[in-house]
């Protein structure tokens, strides 16, 4: 038996991720961004009544396997805070090197950077 996702459904479906070549360049070309010492985050509008996630972890940052804890630590917390996160954006999130500290989101920090992000994109002109 299929049901109909409620309010409270946390999972990240797939029209929800950012994927392909050119939404990424779409994002990137933009160039609106606001970043902190784990995390860059570039937005643009995305016409649609959902927020789209992409996630981009250099080689830099380490091995496959860190680099995969990393995709899944963006993805969880945009999972997990998907009822707070301004809707009608795609986000593309660079992942940093933070040096000898381990790479930690943290929820207000996170937030309070999408935020950073969508208000200087409200300051910018179009293209």
């Amino acid at each position: 038996m299929i049901t109909e996702p409620g309010p409270t459904d946390q999972r990240l479906r797939r029209h929800e991720r950012l994927s392909g070549r050119r939404n990424y360049a779409r994002v990137f070309q933009r160039k609106c961004s606001a970043g902190n010492s784990h995390l860059v985050v570039y937005v643009v509008p995305n016409d649609l009544d959902h927020a789209r996630l992409g996630a981009v972890v250099s080689r830099k940052l380490g091995n496959a396997v860190i680099r995969a804890r990393v995709r899944r630590r963006i993805r969880e917390f945009f999972r997990k805070t998907k009822q707070q996160i301004p809707v009608g954006y795609d986000y593309a999130c660079i992942a940093k090197r933070a040096g000898k500290e381990e790479w930690v989101m943290t929820p207000d920090a996170t937030l309070e950077l999408l935020a950073r992000a969508i208000r200087k994109l409200d300051c910018t002109p179009r293209p």
